[in-house]
């Protein structure tokens, strides 16, 4: 009991240094700890919303997954068809560009 009592009086001592220390009255010090506690819990209730906007994004993208790799898909086997076509007319000017520097 009596160092319990020894505790809270130390504690209550380090408290009132801290308060003189800082320039602080009790309920400054309570006004600033309940306007720190808001605010973090805002900043929380904002990460909150912008991780389930996340999540939301994320399962919209997995959903249209498949409409875009079928885009990507016809994408690519128009460059390829292309590549094709041109390939022949990029060798022949190589071959004359080879031609040119010999």
């Amino acid at each position: 009991m009596k160092t319990g009592i020894k505790m809270l009086g130390s504690a209550a001592f380090l408290f009132g240094v801290y308060l003189y220390s800082n320039k602080e009255t009790p309920t400054m010090f309570v006004r600033r700890v309940n306007e720190n506690l808001r605010e973090k819990k805002q900043a929380y209730k904002n990460w909150q919303a912008a991780y389930q906007n996340l999540k939301q994004s994320v399962a919209e993208l997995k959903t249209r997954m498949p409409e875009l790799e079928k885009a990507l898909t016809a994408i690519q086997r128009d460059i390829d068809e292309a590549q094709f076509q041109i390939q022949p007319r990029i060798d022949e000017i190589n071959k004359y560009a080879s031609k040119m520097k010999q």
